[in-house]
């Protein structure tokens, strides 16, 4: 299970974060989101993956007894339940980057469509559920090796 807890281990988060936020603001700069149309699906997939981290990571570290008593379902509906808070909160903050900020009223820069916010919200719950997916079965080996 060390790879799993490298994973969880605040030098990834860190990590992972900084490489996510560098490519997030290459790509501001570069137009990557306007010219390459698919460049945002693993942004948010990374976004949801990185969510799910923080919340397994921060549960784990600060909560340890939750993290015993719940089953797999429980588990799952509590991670994916975190990322996409994070993911409709970010949602937000690109509405509100168009409403207010980009050209002083709604000119959709950032915010394209409903069928744009619910793919990246898809993308972010992808991200999750494969930290889950990982964390979870980690955990059940684990516990099945005690």
């Amino acid at each position: 299970n060390g790879r799993n807890d490298n994973m969880f281990s605040l030098r990834f988060l860190i990590g992972f974060l900084i490489f996510i936020l560098s490519v997030h603001t290459l790509a501001t700069v570069r137009y990557w989101y306007w010219t390459i149309w698919w460049f945002d699906i693993p942004m948010h997939f990374f976004g949801g993956f990185w969510a799910a981290v923080v919340f397994v990571w921060f549960i784990n570290k600060y909560f340890p007894q939750i993290s015993q008593l719940h089953n797999f379902l429980s588990s799952l509906i509590a991670i994916l339940s975190f990322v996409a808070l994070i993911g409709v909160l970010w949602e937000f903050a690109e509405f509100l980057f168009d409403v207010f900020i980009s050209s002083g009223g709604y000119a959709k820069i950032v915010q394209q469509d409903a069928a744009d916010t619910l793919g990246d919200l898809l993308f972010d719950l992808l991200g999750g559920l494969t930290v889950a997916v990982i964390f979870l079965t980690g955990k059940n080996k684990a516990n099945s090796a005690e």
